[in-house]
């Protein structure tokens, strides 16, 4: 019996293994693609600190991780729409799809919307023709039918306010932070702040919180994709205090390593 016991081990022990070097075997030839977009310098809102040197910091280590990368600092809605389009058609072909976003966002009568620095945002009926919706891009990544993808928006940092404008309509149904969503299976999401919650851009640092330690722990060897978001998640929380600053939404089920094991 203790050597069956020992014998069932060894083989649950060798098949695990042999299912994580199949897993990084995938990791190592799946094409990675990413769009990452950083707007500070909005035409008509609050200019922001730190989205540039945030999207130029992810850009950098994702291009050492192997991304293939769509990058635009201070992205007009064309920009946005454009690049989108060429990102949905490269991760259609398979791999992993990374969208990272820093700037302004909003949420308009249940909408997540990532705001283009061309944005008037003047009356809420417009809000589709000045933000690319969140809803959309997730719609993307699902019908593209890839390994898996991964967004993150850095964002809700003085988020756009009631009446930003004295003579405007952009208020009602307009609230703080971005809302969780539905319908992202086979997607990793990650927020600046808690659902309905914000935050505010710039501290002391040249860099947002929440891409200070993604950056420090998407360079680590070996770690999955879960084990990324927990201790960015652990980090952000030892420095803020707050559990308000770092929110996930896992469904996504499998492993994944930015940095592969040794």
């Amino acid at each position: 019996m203790k050597n069956l016991i020992i014998i069932f081990i060894f083989l649950s022990i060798t098949l695990a293994a042999s299912n994580r070097n199949k897993l990084i075997q995938e990791d190592t030839s799946a094409q990675r693609t990413a769009l990452i977009i950083g707007n500070n310098k909005y035409f008509h809102l609050k200019e922001l600190k730190n989205p540039l040197n945030d999207a130029r910091l992810i850009k950098k280590t994702l291009q050492e991780s192997g991304f293939r990368i769509f990058y635009k600092e201070n992205a007009t809605i064309k920009d946005m729409k454009k690049l989108l389009r060429k990102f949905t058609h490269k991760i259609a072909k398979g791999g992993v799809g990374f969208v990272y976003f820093a700037g302004h966002s909003a949420n308009v009568d249940g909408k997540n919307y990532l705001v283009a620095t061309d944005a008037l945002l003047d009356n809420q009926d417009y809000i589709s023709h000045e933000a690319i919706s969140l809803n959309n891009i997730i719609k993307k990544m699902r019908s593209s039918h890839n390994k898996m993808n991964i967004l993150v928006s850095d964002t809700c940092r003085n988020t756009v306010k009631v009446n930003p404008f004295h003579n405007n309509h952009f208020g009602r149904g307009v609230g703080k932070g971005l809302l969780g969503l539905a319908n992202t299976e086979g997607i990793y999401i990650a927020y600046t702040t808690a659902s309905g919650e914000s935050v505010r851009d710039g501290g002391t640092g040249t860099h947002g919180i929440l891409t200070k330690y993604l950056v420090q722990n998407l360079t680590q060897n070996g770690l999955s994709i879960e084990d990324i978001f927990q201790k960015t998640k652990a980090d952000v929380y030892q420095h803020t205090h707050t559990k308000k600053n770092f929110a996930t939404y896992n469904k996504y089920k499998k492993d994944f390593f930015f940095v592969l094991p040794y």
